[in-house]
């Protein structure tokens, strides 16, 4: 396979003047958004080490439910969620498989691509993240984004794909699931209006979370964890060794296409 140069036809000034007022439309509702997750951080004192507010873990919680009770506890808990050390292996051996099967594809078509692993975003962590340039000179000039979710389990998070989008819609994602086999694309341009509405979701609750007063439910608190048997570890890793082998082409090829402005199938 071969990458070319794609060339696009310049849009028209109405096409252009009505992306534009989008675009300015679409930042303001983040700007609202964003400065909600800053509040919430102060008001719960949700910081990582460094200083930076844990948006990730704030959206997260608050799309969940729209219990105020319910949010205001989980995010007094302030825990993270455990994950069985055996999928934590399967995830980082899934990584560097990945990384080094990528950088072999693009030495062997001459290209020149910057790949990051757990590089931290916005609103996310990206598990791989990929910087292409198709003049091979300035990766910070016009550069194409794709960024990797990959899981070995069964489970997905609707909430954590969106947030690898929020801060740049014209992002592309692809999922990789592993054990189902399976590479999706999701491309940002077509899910704005999602985009748009999920941020709107989050700051109507948001305001209400902070306008609340100290309030009760009945809900069951939720807990994130989830302890497998050793007959599902076993299932699990059958599964991964077979898998991660068989569609591991399958996803190298859809980043190659990608960046050659193919975006088939796409979410």
């Amino acid at each position: 396979m071969t990458v070319e140069q794609v060339c696009c036809t310049p849009k028209s000034g109405s096409e252009n003047s009505q992306k534009s007022s989008e675009d300015m439309d679409y930042e303001k509702v983040r700007t609202v958004f964003d400065s909600l997750c800053l509040e919430i951080a102060k008001r719960y004192n949700l910081y990582y080490s460094n200083g930076k507010p844990r948006r990730a873990g704030i959206i997260e919680v608050i799309a969940r439910t729209a219990c105020s009770a319910c949010i205001d506890r989980k995010l007094k808990k302030n825990e993270s969620n455990h994950v069985d050390a055996l999928y934590k292996e399967f995830h980082q051996q899934a990584c560097n498989i990945l990384v080094e099967e990528l950088y072999n594809r693009f030495n062997k078509l001459g290209l020149i691509v910057a790949i990051s692993t757990e590089k931290q975003i916005q609103y996310c962590k990206a598990d791989v993240f990929i910087f292409f340039n198709g003049h091979n000179v300035d990766l910070l000039k016009d550069q194409k984004e794709v960024a990797v979710e990959i899981k070995t389990g069964l489970s997905m998070s609707m909430t954590q794909l969106l947030r690898y989008l929020l801060d740049k819609p014209d992002r592309d994602l692809i999922l990789w699931r592993i054990r189902n086999k399976q590479v999706l694309i999701f491309g940002g341009a077509k899910l704005r209006p999602l985009l748009t509405q999920f941020m709107k979701m989050f700051i109507q609750r948001a305001n209400r979370l902070l306008a609340s007063t100290e309030a009760s439910c009945d809900h069951n608190f939720w807990d994130g964890n989830w302890s497998p048997t050793q007959q599902q570890l076993q299932e699990a890793f059958s599964d991964f060794a077979e898998a991660v082998v068989r569609s591991l082409p399958n996803v190298v090829d859809t980043i190659i296409s990608i960046l050659n402005g193919e975006k088939n199938n796409q979410c």
